[in-house]
């Protein structure tokens, strides 16, 4: 596979979201690891509740499973496109060819339409 022909935005677009859906995945998964990880780092630890920290838990596995999805789906819309884009690009260049040589054989018919501004 010739990477030349792939644009670099869209390599650089799927290693990040790849990364991205990596550590969201791994959030969700193993939810209580990283609140300890930022409960440890960032948060008093004055008031610990159990109930609390298992209300946490629980959401951080929900919206981290909505996030990673987001991201997957991101994710693969991005390569789909980047796989594709030759193919667009060689589609989109035949089009105009085409439109192109329709607009030069119109106006070889008819002089005075290349003369004459459309308005």
């Amino acid at each position: 596979m010739d990477t030349s022909k792939f644009p670099i935005e869209y390599q650089i677009a799927c290693i990040v979201l790849t990364a991205l859906f990596l550590w969201s995945f791994s959030v969700a998964r193993e939810p209580r690891g990283w609140r300890r990880l930022f409960q440890s780092m960032f948060s008093k630890s004055d008031n610990f509740s159990v109930n609390k920290n298992k209300v946490i838990d629980e959401s951080l596995k929900r919206y981290g499973i909505l996030i990673a999805m987001t991201i997957l789906v991101a994710d693969v819309t991005c390569f789909v496109l980047m796989v594709t884009y030759p193919l667009r690009m060689k589609q989109i260049s035949k089009e105009d060819r085409e439109r192109q040589g329709e607009i030069m054989r119109i106006q070889g018919n008819n002089p005075e339409v290349s003369r004459t501004k459309a308005f």
